[in-house]
């Protein structure tokens, strides 16, 4: 399996990826993309393992997403595959936390062919307010995973969910808590290319995941018999 990219490549362009919310390059003007989504028969059949190896119920959408607006009218595109519901529809079946959701979405693309390797491991990002990111690999071609856990809009917490002005989503019930999970697919640019986009990319910004709060605190907790509605 071919690796693209150095180590120091890799060190640079995850930043941007993570900041961008897309990770997703392409050529300027007339000139032939430098990245394009994964192919769309490869793209369904990742979705079809996803649906078929996860144990929530609301399916995945096929989309292709453009890059996003860039000074130097940069274009380009990846499958996304994207799925969002509430904790009443997608939690349970061994989902209780943040870290069990990662597993299971994880274990679900790698069953699919997909690997980790160091170079992937640039691209990981967790944070403690519920969002969750990280990359795997298969034959030239990279998908990046971005979960994300919050407070359905419009829910009102009970009052024990509340302290000093944070909500806690263990304290929840399941329909008061929402999750977005979206996978970006592409293939992979040459070294060189990337190096030349890395400055634009890194001055974009925008996803189609929602923005935590940092009011909210969106860690849910290890054990599942502390999740409210789930024991």
């Amino acid at each position: 399996m071919r690796i693209w990219g150095t180590a120091k490549l890799i060190t640079t362009l995850a930043p941007a990826l993570l900041l961008a919310g897309v990770a997703v390059f392409g050529a300027a003007g007339a000139a032939a993309e430098m990245s394009k989504p994964l192919p769309a028969k490869d793209c369904q059949r990742l979705r079809l393992a996803l649906e078929g190896n996860l144990p929530f119920g609301p399916g995945f959408r096929r989309l292709t997403v453009q890059f996003p607006k860039n000074t130097q009218d940069i274009e380009g595109h990846v499958c996304r595959l994207l799925t969002m519901g509430t904790g009443a529809h997608m939690e349970g079946y061994g989902i209780a936390s943040l870290k069990d959701m990662s597993t299971k979405v994880r274990g679900a693309l790698t069953a699919a062919g997909l690997a980790a390797t160091p170079e992937m491991a640039q691209f990981a990002e967790t944070s403690k307010h519920g969002r969750e990111v990280f990359a795997l690999y298969k034959d030239n071609a990279m998908c990046v995973t971005t979960i994300v856990v919050g407070v359905v809009p419009g829910a009102v917490p009970a009052a024990d969910a509340v302290k000093d002005g944070k909500v806690s989503l263990s304290k929840l019930k399941p329909h008061q808590r929402e999750w977005w999970i979206s996978i970006d697919c592409f293939t992979l640019p040459p070294k060189a290319q990337v190096e030349a986009l890395i400055e634009d990319v890194q001055g974009t910004a925008g996803d189609a995941l929602p923005k935590t709060e940092s009011s909210s605190e969106f860690d849910l907790p290890e054990d599942p018999t502390g999740v409210e509605g789930l024991k």
